[in-house]
């Protein structure tokens, strides 16, 4: 699909698609709330083609119409349970997404890919847009997995992921990672560990806290033609030995609170194939300028997204499912 028109809505296809509102209403935010059929099948059909739409021109501005919208395009929203990020909640299950340091670039993720569980969709809308930066950027999976060397992509494909997560017992830890209690919303050893030993692949509490394990796929299938993705972020977790000696020891992760990431099988991931991957991801990112109200969604399994740093004030809320 190039470009076409159904009623007060357009859809032009890119990386993100793009879905406007073809004249003006009384109540854009409401437009976008009730699409018509046809509409969202158009829409559906562009996330699967893109992996990232972009909707701009209804003014979804507040809260309340974010989280309108959000339950309309995506059904029933999920919590961010099990996430690394200091996320907050605005409002029930509608999260701040500016970031906790604005100062410095999120890297492009798959949210909650080194969890057992992960959204398949993410939906993000911006209500003030910031000073000077600030843009949300999106990297196309599939691209990345086309561009990466053959003997890399393969390596993930074939032998996964292993991320290692050791959270300090109480918050505030001097590391900035969030404690157990707050990663899992709850101060119940009892019910965090039963979770963990029904979905990681290991779990143990430590004289530090609570040491994971979670093997995971590091590519995946996406689209109605099954086509590869990249779906991973070992780039983000995987620590240089030279910093963390012996990272694949897991009697010295007892000691380190911190994340990490080796192969699917335990072994290191080469430096090279990080630095490789990183300048793959840099050469494949698309920043998305925010205009206030607007509204992007995002194929999880499709699509990475970040950050980059931004001033003043800036206001994103996001949502899951």
């Amino acid at each position: 699909m190039e470009s076409t028109t159904v009623g007060t809505v357009s859809f032009e296809s890119g990386f993100p698609s793009i879905v406007r509102l073809a004249r003006q209403a009384s109540s854009p935010a409401k437009i976008l709330t009730n699409l018509e059929p046809e509409q969202r099948e158009l829409v559906g059909r562009l996330l699967e083609e893109t992996g990232a739409v972009l909707f701009r021109g209804f003014e979804v501005l507040s809260i309340d119409e974010f989280e309108d919208v959000a339950g309309s395009l995506l059904g029933e929203l999920a919590a961010y349970k099990g996430g690394d990020a200091p996320r907050h909640a605005e409002r029930g299950l509608v999260y701040n997404a500016s970031g906790p340091d604005k100062t410095r670039a999120v890297r492009a993720h798959n949210e909650l890919s080194y969890a057992p569980w992960h959204p398949g969709t993410l939906i993000f809308g911006c209500s003030v847009v910031a000073e000077e930066g600030g843009a949300t950027t999106i990297v196309d999976g599939h691209r990345v997995y086309s561009e990466l060397a053959p003997e890399v992509r393969e390596a993930f494909r074939d032998r996964g992921v292993t991320y290692i997560q050791h959270l300090p017992h109480a918050a505030g830890d001097p590391s900035g990672i969030k404690s157990w209690a707050e990663t899992f919303e709850t101060d119940s050893k009892d019910d965090v560990m039963e979770h963990c030993r029904a979905s990681y692949t290991s779990a143990k509490w430590t004289p530090l806290g609570l040491l994971t394990t979670n093997r995971t796929p590091g590519t995946v299938k996406v689209g109605a033609d099954k086509r590869q993705a990249w779906f991973n972020q070992t780039h983000i977790w995987r620590k240089d030995p030279s910093t963390v000696p012996e990272v694949t020891d897991m009697e010295r992760w007892e000691t380190w609170i911190g994340y990490g990431a080796t192969f699917g099988d335990g072994t290191e991931i080469p430096s090279e194939y990080m630095e490789l991957v990183q300048r793959t991801l840099n050469e494949c990112e698309v920043a998305v300028q925010w205009e206030a109200g607007d509204v992007l969604l995002v194929d999880n399994r499709a699509a990475m997204h970040g950050r980059r740093p931004y001033s003043g004030e800036r206001q994103v809320f996001v949502a899951f499912a």
